[in-house]
């Protein structure tokens, strides 16, 4: 009575837990995201990858993706209409107001620098020209055509830059996209394309998938179970254990962060498939223990079950675990959250599987096998007649096929995982096709400083584009000699001389979003050739790289060439990573060992329990092989998972074998009447694992219908290697497990060990040592901050400061160090003369001192009333042009400094506040904030620190227009100049943002000294 009372209250107890839990874990699954994108596929802190980061910071390149929406207009039209360009130029513009953008760039606002009869025109290229030349000069444009406009001109595209964005926020923004392309140009088919797109859409096609998969795998297992049970307890216990580990396993994913992947979109089928095997296994224990003693109660039949049952679980379920587990070997995010994942359901599968049987099965009525399902295996009857035969034949076929799996096909393509005819996949072909293609690929050539000034290697750099645009598979080309034909200033293709290169390199810095910063780095001596190449196979796009490799090296042999970008660097990665996790399924294997070695307490034991588990990923290389299937890290992980599912059965059969072993006390091996009673068992929870994972041949992507294929064929040659090759490899070698002398017994274990230990050492992967974490700058001293009481108006501020600052002329030498991202800098040294006679009467001329290639050349800019003209002197050609364009946003000659970073009056044309006051070592500041969101081109609000004592800038922080920190700018070393006046000698400005910086010095100051507006003309441009 009391063993009763015990057994039932623990079956309470445990369901009571299981039901609570589960309760509880629904609250999580809202948190539960979907995630995907090819990063996740790359290993952390490759050397390639950071080539890449790099060459990224050197050419100002964004790190993040952009969107590309492609806009098809009639077969009977073609872009180049007005009234199409202008609705292009207006949603251009549109968009690169939206939330989480950076800029955006089509055919309608490519910028650079154009020579007309009008002038130079530094801005948009289009509208430079005259319309009846848009369609001739944006087809033969490198910088436009195909990229902006496919070659035939129905096909225009907009490259949406975007920032760092989460998943919901990039759906969102994926989906205004769509919808405000598509009111703004109703004319067009629009499609929105590009890596975030196939991000996005991806993501919410795991979604709808996923549900799939759980409502597919439930109804296979429920077929199979129906099969093989007459009544309805064990459906009803095998449902409840299924939406409990689901449930469990999902919280505990969403809870620790881990996002559902393309990968682990199989997380749900995975868990459904292990626990009903689970259960399969033990209600069939159950029905024949009830058939062996059918005498006995159904609570003691349950206990006996689960006594005799719980152990192979457990081992069979730690087995599939250890196969999950090697796949943290690997430095991919991905597969390492997939193999944590993986194991996790595994492991939660069977606390589950393990607490609710008992319960379930003691409070339902007992499991009713049909027939079939629990009589004895009598087909292992004709194995046994030719076992020996069997044997040969398996192993020699497996050898075979392990043969022909060293010529695998490593052919994949990057995107032919996507839906086909799903918008997102059209819109790739689209690009891909008529774009200019989808895979980036960068050719980096490096030489001495300015070495790019020199017009011998713009002409040689010119001749290598024109061979790499007839090289098959490559879609689009730009690089440098494409930028300095399209300014020809000279009436010259390419520029004649040093000092016209850098003049085109001086105009092109005027422009808001100088394309030259992309291809040029910022001390001349690296360039880079952008080359765009189609979604070719894995080795042709690698013999491409190649190939354009080894042109560039011939072209110049006696300078530094690299190539980088995702086509140099992500099939080579991805082939590393897919040998790696082929090959190296030794991993798991070992560990399985180990664990085999404690649970029989036996080497012996342990190594022939792997030798049937070698038979799957044998047939898999053959099959790859002979099928050529491209191979990606998503098929070769099917090598670690297939492994540790396929010792499940072996497993059982062992375990049986060896209770037989210990019940009889006999030293023969009974290996039929193991066979006899594990068989069908064995083989029915295989089929069930069979009807799971066929669900994934009807999922929406090609690499899960792959994926579940192969998965099918590693559990069948699992079948072939446990159900057919372990029993009559035992029967013909019966010594393999017999009883031996200890001396024998020594001698092979010794041997056995020795291979682990060769097999440890080959497969050891030595632990990297991480660098001690240390201090990155002295520790500052202590300041103490008081806040005091508001004492004066933003009014009285300004004023005060306007009348330290004001002056009605001015003349000052300025160095200026520009400095990029990656440590690089450049340095530009000129004298400035300004004149402001009235409150709209302004001008400023600037004057190159250095470097030597610009000296002389000279720039005007005046404004008169609302009116602005811009003049430049060009020393080459000594001749005076006037500039039009747009070009009021970008820095001043490509460094971080802008004309509204010094324009402090911002008080009247903005609201401004006082934010705070506060004394820090015995000096008063005040900070004065500005809304200047309708005012300012970059900007959202400034903050100004201003010294309360002088009233003199000190500080400014620049926010952008979604309210981040863009710009810091720090003035110091005032010096006080006559009238009262004063000026800060050193100005230091950091984007914050895109990590580059400019240091500017000012020298030889003169104020008020009397400039007379004759000397601001564009005549004296000329004069020395």
């Amino acid at each position: 009575m009391l063993r009763r009372i015990s057994t039932r209250t623990l079956a309470i107890s445990s369901l009571a837990a299981v039901i609570l839990l589960t309760l509880l874990s629904l609250f999580a699954l809202p948190r539960l995201q979907t995630q995907y994108s090819l990063k996740q596929f790359l290993p952390k802190d490759n050397p390639l990858l950071k080539e890449d980061e790099k060459s990224r910071q050197a050419f100002q390149l964004s790190e993040v993706q952009p969107f590309v929406i492609t806009a098809q207009v009639a077969e009977t039209n073609d872009w180049f209409d007005k009234s199409r360009i202008d609705a292009l130029a207006r949603l251009t513009d549109l968009l690169a107001h939206f939330p989480g953008v950076k800029n955006t760039l089509s055919l309608a606002t490519v910028q650079g620098a154009i020579n007309s009869d009008q002038g130079l025109s530094v801005g948009p290229l289009l509208k430079s020209l005259p319309t009846d030349k848009w369609k001739s000069e944006s087809l033969s444009n490198p910088l436009i055509s195909p990229t902006l406009i496919s070659k035939d001109g129905k096909t225009a595209s907009i490259i949406v830059n975007i920032q760092l964005l989460n998943n919901h926020d990039l759906k969102d923004l994926r989906q205004n996209l769509e919808v405000t392309a598509q009111a703004s140009m109703p004319f067009a088919k629009i499609q929105i394309g590009g890596t975030p797109a196939v991000q996005t859409d991806v993501g919410a096609l795991l979604q709808s998938e996923i549900r799939n998969f759980v409502v597919l795998g439930v109804i296979a297992c429920f077929i199979v179970l129906g099969l093989i049970f007459a009544n309805w307890s064990p459906l009803i216990i095998s449902f409840i254990v299924i939406v409990c580990a689901n449930i469990l396993v999902l919280a505990i994913m969403a809870l620790a962060g881990f996002p559902f992947s393309i990968l682990s979109s199989t997380i749900p089928i995975l868990t459904t498939v292990d626990v009903v095997s689970l259960c399969i296994h033990t209600l069939l224990r159950y029905a024949e223990e009830k058939k062996a003693a059918p005498l006995k109660s159904h609570e003691e039949i349950v206990r006996i079950t689960i006594r005799a049952i719980i152990k192979p679980n457990l081992i069979a379920s730690t087995t599939t675990m250890i196969g999950f587990l090697s796949l943290l070997t690997t430095n991919v995010p991905l597969i390492r959250d997939y193999g944590v994942t993986a194991a996790l359901s595994i492991t939660v599968g069977w606390v589950v599987t393990t607490a609710l049987l008992l319960p379930l099965m003691l409070f339902l009525r007992g499991a009713k096998a049909r027939e079939w399902a629990w009589s004895k295996a009598r087909w292992g009857l004709y194995l046994f007649r030719r076992s020996g035969v069997w044997t040969l034949a398996i192993l020699f076929v497996s050898l075979g096929l392990a043969l022909k799996g060293q010529s695998l096909s490593w052919s994949a393509r990057l995107f032919d995982d996507l839906p086909g005819n799903h918008q997102v996949r059209l819109s790739t072909e689209t690009i891909d096709k008529k774009l200019g293609g989808m895979i980036p690929v960068d050719i980096e050539i490096e030489g001495q400083q300015d070495a790019w000034n020199e017009p011998r290697l713009i002409e040689n750099l010119d001749t290598l584009l024109t061979d790499i645009r007839q090289t098959p598979g490559v879609g689009s080309v730009v690089g440098l000699p494409d930028l300095v034909a399209a300014a020809n200033i000279n009436h010259l293709r390419l520029p004649a001389s040093r000092g016209s290169t850098a003049e085109i390199f001086f105009l092109y810095s005027l422009s808001s979003e100088s394309p030259l910063k992309n291809f040029l780095n910022a001390n001349s001596s690296r360039t880079r050739i952008s080359v765009r190449t189609q979604d070719l196979p894995g080795n042709e796009l690698h013999s491409l790289v190649e190939n354009l490799r080894s042109k560039t090296e011939k072209m110049f042999p006696t300078m530094s060439v690299k190539v980088t970008g995702m086509g140099s660097t992500i099939h080579h990665l991805n082939n590393d990573l897919s040998h790696e996790l082929i090959f190296g399924f030794w991993q798991s294997m070992l560990a399985i060992v180990v664990v085999l070695m404690f649970v029989f307490k036996s080497l012996r034991w342990a190594l022939v329990a792997c030798i049937p588990n070698l038979v799957p990923p044998a047939a898999l290389l053959g099959f790859l092989a002979v099928s050529e299937t491209p191979i990606k890290p998503s098929v070769a992980i099917i090598f670690s998972i297939a492994l540790g599912l396929a010792f499940n059965n072996t497993v059982y059969l062992l375990e049986r074998l060896r209770a037989i072993q210990k019940n009889t006390k006999s030293r023969v091996l009974d290996i039929e009447k193991t066979l006899w009673l594990e068989g069908n068992p064995c083989l029915i929870s295989s089929l069930t694992l069979l009807a799971g994972f066929s669900v994934f041949m009807a999922s929406y992507f090609a690499m899960n219908r792959i994926f579940g294929f192969y998965m099918l064929l590693s559990m069948l040659a699992g079948l072939v290697g446990d159900l057919i090759l372990l029993p009559t490899m035992l029967k013909s070698c019966p010594w393999l497990l017999s009883p031996v002398k200890w001396k024998k017994e020594k001698i092979m274990a010794t041997t056995g060990a020795l291979i682990l230990a060769f097999s440890i050492f080959a497969y050891h992967h030595s632990a990297k040592a991480q660098p001690t974490a240390g201090p990155s700058s002295a520790r500052k001293p202590a300041q103490t901050t008081t806040a005091i009481p508001s004492a004066f108006t933003v009014e009285q501020i300004g004023k005060e400061m306007n009348s330290r600052i004001t002056t009605k002329d001015e003349e000052f030498t300025v160095h200026m160090k520009i400095i990029e991202a990656d440590g690089s800098s450049k340095d530009r040294e000129m004298r400035i003369w300004r004149i402001s006679p009235g409150k709209k009467d302004h001008s400023l001329m600037v004057r190159m001192q250095k470097p030597a290639d610009l000296k002389g050349t000279a720039l005007l800019a005046t404004l008169k009333g609302d009116k602005e003209d811009k003049w430049v002197y060009l020393p080459s050609t000594k001749q005076t042009r006037r500039l039009t364009g747009e070009n009021s946003k970008g820095g001043i000659l490509g460094s971080e400094l802008s004309a509204e970073d010094f324009d402090f009056n911002r008080d009247q044309s903005a609201a401004t506040t006082i934010k705070k006051e506060f004394e820090t070592n015995g000096r008063k500041y005040i900070i004065l904030e500005s809304d200047v969101t309708s005012t300012s081109a970059n900007y959202s609000k400034v903050q100004s620190y201003v010294a309360a004592s002088e009233f003199l800038p000190v500080k400014a922080e620049c926010y952008d227009k979604q309210g981040k920190l863009l710009k810091v700018i720090e003035f110091s070393n005032y010096k006080k100049l006559a009238g009262n006046k004063w000026r800060a000698e050193n100005i230091k400005i950091r984007n914050v943002q895109n990590k580059r910086g400019t240091d500017i010095t000012l020298s030889d100051i003169k104020l008020n000294q009397g400039l007379k507006a004759s000397k601001f003309t564009p005549k004296s441009l000329a004069d020395d």
